[in-house]
């Protein structure tokens, strides 16, 4: 549940930077820059989410691919 939470917030962070960079009509440089901040950020934090709602809930964090390993 943390990884696909990171992930939806990261993505989504990132989509909206960019979006605000263009209509915004900033530097590329800059929008880059303020995007991966972002969604690093944003990652962060839905880490966090879903570790905690993992750990409230009682269930693991496990993707499909590391069960069938």
């Amino acid at each position: 549940m943390a990884r696909r939470t990171a992930a939806i917030f990261g993505y989504t962070a990132l989509i909206l930077q960019l979006l605000l960079g263009w209509l915004e009509d900033w530097d590329v440089e800059w929008v880059l820059i303020r995007a991966l901040a972002a969604m690093l950020l944003a990652s962060l934090v839905g880490w966090t989410a879903g570790a905690l709602a993992c750990e409230l809930t009682g269930q693991s964090d496990r993707s499909p691919s590391s069960a069938s390993r």
